[in-house]
């Protein structure tokens, strides 16, 4: 195998990486691990510093986007969520909406 190569491959990876270590989000609730009602919506509460190419965040419930963040700072209510678990995600996008790599995701039970 030609190394030469596999090197632009290897430099996008670390290039997208450190993008992404730049930043910061925080999921302050739902903690992780929460039980969610099933009847009522769900208040989550976030921060997040956004690295060098971020421009905004994408709300993500079950890998299914339900909103776009232009708020960095903030409070939004979700739609109650079906019973059983369910992931919730805040992503960095750039302004063509491309994914950075830096995410915070918290893990809920709706019962």
């Amino acid at each position: 195998m030609n190394i030469k190569l596999l090197i632009p491959f290897f430099l996008a990876l670390a290039y997208g990486q450190a993008l992404a270590a730049d930043g910061k989000i925080t999921i302050y609730s739902p903690a992780n691990g929460a039980m969610v009602s099933t009847t009522s919506m769900v208040p989550m509460s976030y921060e997040a510093m956004l690295g060098t190419n971020g421009d905004h965040l994408h709300l993500y419930v079950d890998n299914k986007r339900i909103d776009v963040l232009r708020q960095l700072k903030g409070s939004i209510k979700l739609d109650a969520l079906k019973p059983g678990k369910h992931k919730i995600c805040l992503t960095e996008n750039t302004k063509s909406h491309m994914a950075t790599g830096l995410e915070s995701c918290v893990e809920v039970t709706s019962q």
